[in-house]
């Protein structure tokens, strides 16, 4: 067959046929007919609430206080592998077996996704936590690498609820997700949370990198939302009270409030987290071999 396609002759009159091709195995799902991403999230009427954040920003700490209020449900990481409710196993479960998925079909297929998850929860306001890093999987084809991503501008379209979610520690951030990685442990609740890393250095250069990449999509949220009356920006680091005399975890006075704004329901947010908060650099010392040049960066954003 690899033969056959490097004959130019046999490649043209293939190419001829692809019209025909296209008209016969496209036209049960009469794509083009389908609502637009933003129909799609305006079907919502304002119950699908988006979390956007990087990995390592607290997010499952955050989705499970908003899940405490009895009118809030939170799919996870919808575009995650492990979570019940992700897109790819949704996918995987139905998609596949009736049509060929195409990269120019991702979007769209997420935005329907999403709506059909929100359709099936009446009442209820419901919680997508979207890493930011993982936006490039359903932007589709011809996307130049950069910090603004479409969705941003459909779910402000939209008028859909949107919080971002923040570090203010982006070196602790980097840090902590390397010492996660090699623990093969990401969040409080897994077991092996306590397997012991060996002293390992981390790369100043890429955590530089990150910082720009990161300050730079931050940027473009900020600026794509500017006047939307439904965003609000959180950084994790302002989640929580001080700490409190019975040495009990709470979370910060006033934060029940505004989200609940947000989201345009009652306040009836539990003030105590379900999970452990995420380390922000306790322990690291003898864990990074090169922890003083780590801390003399992270000093250097401070005074900035």
């Amino acid at each position: 067959m690899a033969r056959l396609l490097h004959n130019t002759a046999i490649r043209e009159r293939l190419r001829r046929l692809r019209p025909y091709y296209n008209a016969v195995f496209r036209r049960k799902r009469n794509y083009d007919k389908l609502p637009t991403p933003v129909e799609y999230l305006k079907a919502m009427e304002g119950r699908g609430v988006f979390l956007l954040c990087f990995g390592r920003s607290g997010s499952t700490v955050f989705a499970d206080f908003l899940a405490t209020h009895p009118k809030v449900i939170t799919f996870g990481e919808v575009l995650g592998e492990e979570s019940y409710y992700s897109y790819f196993q949704w996918l995987s479960r139905g998609l596949l077996w009736v049509w060929p998925l195409r990269p120019t079909m991702m979007a769209r297929e997420f935005y329907r996704f999403c709506a059909q998850l929100v359709r099936r929860k009446p009442g209820m306001r419901c919680l997508f936590d979207i890493k930011i890093e993982s936006l490039h999987l359903i932007e589709g084809n011809w996307r130049m690498p950069g910090p603004d991503f479409q969705l941003f501008n459909n779910l402000k379209q939209a008028g859909v609820p949107v919080i971002l979610l923040t570090r203010k520690d982006l070196v602790a951030r980097y840090v902590s997700g390397q010492v996660a990685e090699r623990r093969g442990a990401y969040h409080s609740y897994h077991g092996s949370s306590q397997t012991r890393v060996e002293p390992f250095a981390i790369d100043i250069d890429a955590i530089k990198a990150q910082v720009a990449q990161i300050e730079a999509t931050h940027h473009a949220i900020r600026k794509a939302f500017d006047g939307h009356d439904r965003f609000l920006e959180l950084a994790y680091e302002d989640l929580f009270a001080p700490a409190a005399a019975d040495g009990e975890t709470r979370f910060a006075d006033g934060l029940s409030a505004r989200v609940a704004s947000c989201l345009g329901v009652d306040d009836q947010f539990d003030s105590v987290p379900r999970l452990k908060k995420v380390s922000g650099g306790a322990g690291y010392a003898e864990m990074i071999s090169n922890w003083d040049e780590v801390e003399a960066y992270r000093q250097t954003l401070h005074t900035l």
